[in-house]
């Protein structure tokens, strides 16, 4: 039997519903914030994303989909999306606009173990903001982001932040917890290992109980802020209590990439059946030039939308669609059935066209499909130039069917169904 490849899934019914419904509400909101929509390959050359994720990370060494293509090159298969939205601003000359601010909504892919809320194929919505350094924009896309839950429905969440500050910064901050993490080496897992000598910072991003423990005790970046980043985080800080947001700060968040510097930020689910990261970002200063752009700054965030739609209830959107049946006596009346099937269609009301078995059988599947109405069409009524509608879901004997002119008989499906 044929089966869909492991940790990718079909698409379709609530599912699909909810995906489109996530994804509407996220443009609208970030369309009133001056978001324009942008959609990048599902591929790119490998080097996109080794340079701006970083070798070091999970993402790169053990999860990207990459291989060689028949010309030889080595090409991936999108694990995030905003390497490939800044190779896009420099390729497309975008950056003689700055700043920008793009949007994106589409697949990405991750060899990870599967399990709930996480699969090897997954969905992600997501902005950029490029061009300012500034934290009064690093609060508003904060806030832009959590607005989004909140139009979508999603009140049960956290918002976690952290400053990694600058480049000064982080010389200082990698020096103290390489000497803290060296001390304590032998405890760490192999993979935390070798962090320590190729990407220190990364040991706290460490998913392993044992790293994990360690790194409760470690030094934490604020006591190496510089004067500057100390004034640019706490100013961010400002700003998100203006904006009403409750927020916790997190000493030791730093994100799975590479790239952040400055503020970085993850929203955490608290209710519901899935109480796990459903997004975040950050500010990256350097990412553009890497590319081969100016050097200027850009922040972004990333929600994963089948994490979203695990807080959704399902029922919201198990909504039947008000249908109607066109149906046909016998074969001898298809042809009429079936011009008035198209008519209701051009009026834009939603119909079936049921015309095989006998009777019994097509109002069942009529029945079956909830649709409201049946429009029948018999001998009777061809010969009359009229309809039979029956009322599928009434009990009232007087108000179970009615005669009606062809000619009429689109408005009147209108009136009822409005």
């Amino acid at each position: 039997m044929f089966r869909p490849v492991r940790g990718m899934k079909d698409l379709y019914g609530i599912e699909s519903s909810k995906y489109e419904y996530i994804r509407a509400k996220a443009m609208s909101v970030c369309s009133r914030y001056g978001y324009s929509e942008i959609s990048t390959p599902m591929v790119e050359y490998s080097s996109v994303f080794q340079r701006a994720i970083g070798d070091d990370t999970d993402v790169v060494s053990k999860e990207m989909y990459t291989f060689v293509d028949r010309g030889g090159e080595s090409i991936t298969l999108r694990p995030e999306g905003t390497a490939g939205v800044i190779r896009a601003v420099v390729t497309e000359s975008l950056i003689q606009t700055l700043p920008v601010r793009l949007m994106y909504c589409g697949e990405m892919f991750r060899y990870d173990r599967p399990q709930k809320g996480r699969f090897r194929q997954f969905r992600q919505f997501g902005c950029e903001h490029i061009g300012e350094k500034s934290p009064y924009v690093d609060a508003t896309v904060i806030a832009m982001a959590a607005e989004i839950l909140n139009v979508i429905g999603i009140f049960g969440f956290e918002i976690l932040v952290n400053s990694l500050g600058d480049t000064e910064t982080m010389e200082a901050y990698t020096k103290a917890i390489v000497k803290y993490f060296s001390r304590h080496e032998k405890s760490l897992s192999p993979d935390s290992q070798v962090r320590l000598a190729k990407n220190p910072l990364r040991i706290l991003d460490s998913k392993d109980q044992g790293d994990r423990e360690i790194c409760s005790m470690a030094p934490i970046i604020t006591d190496y802020f510089t004067k500057e980043a100390g004034s640019y985080f706490c100013k961010v800080c400002e700003l998100l209590s203006a904006y009403g947001l409750n927020y916790e700060i997190n000493n030791f968040l730093v994100r799975g990439l590479d790239y952040y510097t400055h503020t970085a930020f993850e929203f955490k689910s608290t209710a519901g059946q899935f109480m796990e990261s459903i997004g975040g970002g950050g500010r990256y200063d350097k990412l553009l030039n890497m590319f081969g752009g100016p050097d200027v700054s850009g922040v972004g965030f990333a929600f994963g939308i089948e994490r979203l739609m695990l807080l959704l209830d399902d029922e919201r959107f198990n909504v039947s669609r008000r249908t109607v049946a066109v149906i046909p006596v016998s074969d001898e009346e298809n042809d009429s059935a079936f011009s008035l099937f198209r008519l209701l269609h051009s009026n834009g009301i939603s119909a079936e066209f049921i015309h095989y078995g006998n009777m019994g059988k097509k109002m069942k599947t009529a029945s079956k499909l909830k649709c409201e109405l049946a429009l029948i069409i018999g001998e009777e009524e061809k010969a009359s130039d009229t309809v039979t509608i029956k009322f599928m879901n009434t009990t009232e004997p007087e108000q179970k069917s009615r005669s009606i002119s062809s000619n009429d008989v689109a408005q009147f499906v209108k009136n009822i169904l409005s």
